[in-house]
């Protein structure tokens, strides 16, 4: 008898330890089926990156400044000349704003010189403006057909040259000593203080 029960004791223990071991493994199976699992987060480059693109803006304040293109005045020049009314033939007027220069005559004759000729220009200046205007020997130069300059005069009328007052006149001439060579195709160019008024002119000799 006493056998009998303890070989049942003893079954019934080892049937217990089973389920008590079967219910820890379950136990932690659900526990880890249920673990949220962990990722290591990645860094992902892009096979197509976008560049942004900025418009440079001005300061505060600041402003633009224009540019402002200023032509340059070239000389009129005079192709058909108005002769001077009861002038000679070689005779010109020539009408400006605020003044007329009337070349009354042009005349050439030798200088001391053998290769140099003497250009004489009898002229008269008035003046047709409100207010005073200079008239210096400056003003005039003689340009031969090659383009060379002649600004010196040889001589000049005293009178001509200084201040000419509203509706008044000066009158008197400017002798020019030039090389022979280049007496044919002469042309005046008077340039005065008013850079829009120059003048440039054939001029004939007698």
């Amino acid at each position: 008898m006493i056998g009998t029960f303890l070989q049942r004791i003893f079954v019934s223990g080892c049937i217990l330890l089973v389920l008590t071991l079967a219910a820890c493994g379950n136990s932690a199976g659900t526990t880890s089926n249920t673990a949220t699992p962990t990722t290591t987060p990645r860094n992902e480059v892009s096979t197509n990156p976008t560049v942004a693109q900025t418009t440079p803006t001005a300061p505060p304040g600041a402003t633009s400044t224009p540019v402002i293109s200023t032509p340059s005045h070239g000389p009129m020049v005079i192709l058909t000349p108005t002769p001077v009314p009861g002038g000679s033939v070689n005779s010109q007027l020539i009408t400006l704003p605020d003044r007329t220069l009337a070349i009354l005559n042009v005349s050439k004759q030798q200088a001391s010189d053998a290769n140099s000729t003497l250009i004489s220009l009898n002229l008269t200046m008035q003046n047709t403006g409100k207010t005073s205007i200079p008239n210096q020997p400056s003003y005039y130069q003689l340009v031969g057909s090659e383009g060379d300059m002649f600004g010196s005069q040889s001589s000049a009328s005293p009178s001509f040259f200084g201040t000419i007052t509203s509706n008044a006149s000066r009158s008197g001439t400017i002798v020019f000593q030039i090389p022979s060579a280049a007496v044919s195709g002469l042309r005046l160019l008077f340039r005065s203080e008013i850079a829009t008024e120059t003048v440039f002119v054939q001029i004939k000799t007698s």
